[in-house]
């Protein structure tokens, strides 16, 4: 099987923001982000050209984003990755090398397709999220 780290694009680019409407979101373009809320409490909203600019705010009080934003403000949360590979595969070995993963398995993304995230402190600083090319592909479901 071909190594699913040489096969990484990038898939989009995450940025934090109070909400939709914010001074932010207006600056890149966007008075208004229609957004979904996640089991996290996180709500996002996909925009920009080939919706590679993801806005993420705090849905529900205490959610991850929150916390960002309460120690860092407003800006780049995160950058996804998309592979092609089986990505529970992919998973399973940056556990195994001692990645620090966060959550305890494969979530979904926002528009349904298999995702997790690789912790800061594993990136050099930077929240990774990594996702499957498409829904089904690379994966058993």
């Amino acid at each position: 099987m071909a190594d699913p780290l040489k096969a990484l694009q990038v898939d989009h680019v995450g940025i934090a923001a109070p909400g939709p409407g914010t001074a932010l979101s207006r600056l890149l373009g966007v008075p208004e982000v229609a957004g979904e809320e996640m089991p996290s409490g996180v709500a996002v909203g996909r925009f920009g050209p080939g919706n590679g600019l993801e806005l993420v705010w705090e849905a529900r009080e205490g959610s991850p984003v929150g916390g960002f934003l309460a120690r860092r403000g407003p800006g780049l949360h995160h950058v996804a990755l998309r592979v092609g590979a089986p990505i529970e595969a992919l998973r399973e070995r940056l556990a195994t090398d001692g990645a620090r993963l966060v959550g305890d398995g494969i979530e979904r993304s926002s528009d349904g397709r298999k995702c997790f995230f690789v912790h800061p402190e594993a990136t050099g600083g930077v929240l990774v999220e990594i996702v499957e090319a498409e829904p089904g592909v690379g994966s058993d479901g």
